[in-house]
């Protein structure tokens, strides 16, 4: 977590690192932070965007998808100044590849996943050990972001896994390329059931309804990290990060039902 303190001392540090970046280059203009950011984070950073143009700084230009998809993208040369994956993993697969400022890195929010069905849906469970999830989707599909790749997919069949259901259910698994494809997958009824965020949840409230929440220990702890992206804006990419702890954007977070780090 970045205290105060530890903002300034690297905000101080951005000038280095984009001296580091851009070679020492002459001073250019002023240009927008270019965000790649983790699907789940669609509604929380457009609020906070608007926060941060308000508070008389340029708009931020927003990139929403998949943490796996957007880390590739950076992989292949995408231009973006700051990085926020929905996991660790992604994360550290730009730090092996030496694509981040690993001492801009900070773990900055956490969430967690629920089962969610169409809202005129009766389904309810008891989610626990040995529960019984096939039984209760009655021959119906169960979406969620792909398992093999995106962060909410990895953590749903890990919990399902702990508590021993995945087997039962893994064929009929519908798998989404991202967490919000998976939530509109149970929105329109192509689904039904879906294993999402809880934020994901509320921001869909009266079109899905919350069957289920999945016990903290039955998975790994769902932990959003971002860090300033090699080659990119680490001035504007620090300016911003630094926004994300203001009391602002930290009320966005919280009343958007995540859990501020």
């Amino acid at each position: 977590m970045w205290n105060r303190g530890m903002i300034s001392r690297r905000a101080a540090a951005a000038g280095m690192l984009g001296c580091a970046v851009q070679a020492c280059a002459p001073e250019r203009a002023s240009s927008a932070v270019r965000v790649f950011a983790a699907s789940s984070l669609t509604d929380a950073l457009s609020q906070i965007g608007a926060a941060f143009e308000t508070a008389g700084n340029t708009a931020p230009v927003l990139n929403f998808a998949a943490s796996s998809i957007l880390a590739r993208q950076i992989e292949q040369g995408a231009p973006a100044d700051l990085f926020i994956s929905a996991d660790e993993n992604w994360m550290d697969y730009l730090a092996q590849h030496d694509l981040i400022h690993t001492a801009t890195r900070s773990s900055v929010l956490s969430n967690s996943i629920v089962l969610v069905v169409p809202a005129d849906s009766a389904l309810d469970l008891q989610i626990g050990e040995g529960f019984d999830l096939a039984g209760a989707l009655n021959g119906g599909r169960l979406a969620m972001a792909d398992p093999d790749s995106v962060p909410a997919g990895r953590y749903a069949r890990a919990a399902l896994e702990h508590l021993g259901g995945w087997r039962s259910v893994e064929a009929a698994v519908v798998r989404a390329e991202n967490v919000r494809t998976a939530l509109r997958f149970v929105e329109l009824g192509e689904a039904a059931a879906g294993i999402v965020y809880k934020t994901d949840a509320m921001i869909a409230r009266g079109r899905v309804r919350i069957a289920g929440e999945f016990p903290q220990q039955s998975h790994p702890q769902i932990s959003y990290p971002m860090a300033v992206v090699r080659g990119g804006r680490a001035d504007e990419a620090m300016a911003f990060a630094e926004f994300l702890h203001a009391p602002a954007a930290r009320e966005i977070f919280s009343r958007l039902g995540f859990v501020v780090l």
